[in-house]
């Protein structure tokens, strides 16, 4: 949160909790016990189901982390002010709520307001989206994640696109802008024929940096920038979008594994000027989000160009992304995924939806696999919603919480199991 004094640490809990209980009190609500599921949602059809629980735990969600009157989203439960990569989790959540109830829309514009308190102005210019969120609007402290700032703009363009508000692509160009300016690298190909990879003479590549320190080339941060990009050429049919989404597109196939799924990053030799002359090494595991951003990536690029290379990618990169992440288990019917970032598994189903209209009957199986999965976790582990805590679904949809504290859950995996079930909502909704 910047230099916040340490005595305003030591008190946000309390302060956020006695906030939070009279808006309760002021509402009403603090007089009806929170729900207890009780298996009540287990024999609802799908979508209801999916709906019902959706619900529920976004309810949870906003009364223990987002306290929409100081527009302050905290990281655990009332305590700790979380970074941007959070409160573009919230701007998603809101989003998918409002696709299902147009009502949600006004925590939706509530939501973007509060962006300020993250926004950097450098010379009177727009200067990114920090780390951190400042005291007060528009002095946020310098430090940005470059893949932050792709996932807000990429929420702000669906936000236009349901709503037909032009702020909200004016707000989306401000961040791609800043970032062809400022986070952008245009790379030969001979850097990477070079070095053995299957590069192509005369094609066009060049990256988005992770962060402001300009060191590594991610999967991360140059499948979310195709995807912004090729969107924001669709709506406004500006080439310097689509040229800038395709090297992007182009330098992200080189991270493909054998397996179908992607590395994690790229070094490189530079010389004195910070310009890249080499490869130095290709490193990391193998994240469920690295696959489903560059999925949704080709099917945006299909959409802005119709090139049918970029369907065919999409639907590879979902066969082999199910194969490598959705394990079998020893429960029949139920698949096994990662332990860890559930945000990451939600952008795997993002990718897996877009690319369902032109995929239906294998991406209905990866996505039945999806929700076998956290359905289990549902069923064993969710916990009681209470006044101050809850529900929560473990890190661990197989094993459950194991060493976890239940009331200590992180906001960004709060946020996403709650819009993992809005997005099988919304899913079956159009199935």
């Amino acid at each position: 949160m910047g230099a916040i004094p340490s005595f305003v640490k030591f008190f946000l809990p309390l302060v956020l909790s006695l906030a939070q209980l009279f808006s309760l009190v002021s509402t009403g609500d603090i007089f009806r016990l929170p729900e207890t599921d009780l298996g009540i949602s287990a024999d609802l059809p799908v979508y209801e189901r999916n709906v019902y629980r959706g619900q529920r735990l976004a309810d949870g969600y906003y009364r223990n982390f987002w306290f929409e009157d100081l527009s302050l989203l905290t990281s655990r439960p009332r305590k700790d002010v979380e970074f941007n990569w959070g409160y573009g989790g919230l701007l998603s959540l809101s989003y998918k709520l409002a696709l299902l109830d147009e009502s949600h829309l006004p925590r939706c514009e509530n939501v973007v307001k509060g962006l300020p308190y993250y926004r950097q102005e450098k010379d009177g210019v727009f200067d990114g989206y920090s780390h951190t969120r400042a005291m007060v609007k528009d002095k946020a402290d310098r430090g940005v994640s470059y893949d932050d700032d792709m996932w807000i703009a990429r929420d702000l363009i669906a936000l236009h696109e349901l709503t037909g508000e032009k702020h909200y692509l004016d707000l989306a160009i401000e961040v791609a802008d800043y970032l062809i300016r400022e986070a952008f690298v245009d790379i030969e190909s001979e850097v990477f024929i070079k070095a053995g990879y299957p590069a192509f003479e005369g094609l066009k590549y060049g990256g988005f940096y992770w962060n402001d320190g300009h060191d590594a080339l991610h999967t991360c941060s140059n499948g979310p920038a195709a995807q912004l990009l090729a969107a924001l050429y669709r709506l406004t049919g500006k080439r310097i979008y689509l040229e800038h989404a395709e090297k992007s597109y182009n330098f992200f196939k080189l991270l493909v594994r054998p397996e179908g799924v992607f590395w994690d990053l790229m070094r490189f030799e530079k010389d004195e000027d910070n310009r890249i002359i080499g490869v130095k090494e290709v490193i990391g595991p193998s994240y469920s989000y690295n696959s489903g951003s560059p999925i949704t990536a080709a099917i945006e690029l299909y959409l802005a160009t119709g090139g049918k290379g970029y369907l065919a990618d999409a639907k590879y990169w979902a066969k082999s992304a199910d194969e490598y992440f959705a394990k079998d288990s020893d429960i029949p019917g139920v698949k096994r995924y990662p332990r860890g970032n559930i945000w990451f598994h939600l952008i795997l189903l993002n990718g897996y939806t877009a690319l369902a209209p032109f995929d239906r009957e294998n991406t209905d199986r990866y996505i039945d696999h999806m929700q076998s999965a956290i359905d289990y976790a549902y069923d064993n582990y969710v916990t009681d919603a209470e006044f101050f805590a809850g529900p929560y679904l473990p890190d661990d949809w197989f094993l459950g919480w194991g060493d976890e504290n239940p009331r200590d859950v992180w906001v960004l995996n709060a946020s996403a199991q709650a819009e993992i079930y809005v997005s099988l909502a919304l899913y079956h909704q159009n199935r």
